[in-house]
């Protein structure tokens, strides 16, 4: 009976061994919901801005924001069978609001730089610029080398305000909220000049009577603007690069930076 008791107590004791021995691993934490997702069960697609930024982002006759870029997040929005919403802030707020998560995706005509890599993701590049410089007629400031000294204005947190204030000797940099901020500033003989991207600098140009746009560009690499989005958002980032490989090849930026550079100097 003892060996009996002996044997019983050692195959307990061996399928115990067995049981924890073959037992599966556990099995890990399920994966975060993909962004995408979240967008689709929120019912909405955020697009951080700054309505100053005439054909690409400016208010309209009603007052809400309209323009090239707010097209495209509406093209992305419809894909993604969400309604969009714009929150409109300052430029240099943007990228800070899109990495810590208060909006979907940074689309204000903005510059993709390995600076600005370091911080969020950019999509495809989708519009190539440059940056112009606006001066009041009869100025003596025909190109780059001339605004050495000079009181520039320049849009807060833009590579205008980059180069003015990184590349231009001695400049007195004067900055604004927005582009047409700095405009008024120059048309009222405060400012020697404004440095700012093409688009926006023949709005200005157009909207101001006295101030005209060099035709010698402040830079001479282009620029290229992307779509800002949190690091690691590789499926929203898929979604907005198809949309915009979508827009381009149907012509439909194109198309709509001529008719919002109508809009916007029409008002």
């Amino acid at each position: 009976m003892k060996n009996i008791k002996m044997l019983v107590a050692l195959l307990a004791a061996l399928c115990l061994v067995l049981a924890v021995g073959c037992s599966k691993p556990a099995a890990p934490a399920a994966a975060g919901t993909p962004t995408v997702d979240k967008i689709k069960a929120a019912g909405k697609l955020i697009m951080l801005t700054n309505a100053g930024f005439a054909p690409y982002e400016f208010l309209g006759a009603d007052n809400s924001v309209t323009g090239v870029d707010v097209e495209i997040a509406q093209a992305i929005a419809e894909s993604l069978g969400v309604k969009l919403e714009i929150v409109d802030m300052d430029f240099d707020s943007i990228v800070f609001a899109v990495q810590s998560g208060k909006g979907d995706l940074g689309v204000a005509g903005m510059t993709n730089t390995e600076e600005r890599q370091k911080t969020v993701d950019f999509s495809i590049n989708y519009v190539d610029t440059v940056q112009k410089i606006i001066v009041p007629e009869g100025s003596t400031i025909t190109g780059p080398a001339d605004l050495a000294g000079k009181t520039i204005g320049v849009q807060m947190g833009t590579t205008g305000d980059l180069f003015a204030t990184d590349e231009v000797e001695g400049a007195n940099v004067q900055r604004y909220k927005t582009g047409p901020d700095a405009g008024a500033e120059l048309a009222a003989g405060k400012l020697d000049a404004v440095v700012i991207d093409a688009a926006p600098a023949a709005q200005i140009a157009g909207a101001n009577a006295g101030l005209v746009l060099l035709d010698t560009p402040a830079t001479a690499e282009p620029e290229q603007y992307a779509i800002a989005m949190a690091k690691g958002k590789e499926d929203l980032k898929a979604v907005v690069d198809s949309v915009l490989e979508k827009l381009i090849a149907e012509g439909k930026i194109q198309a709509w930076l001529d008719e919002y550079n109508e809009i916007a100097l029409a008002q």
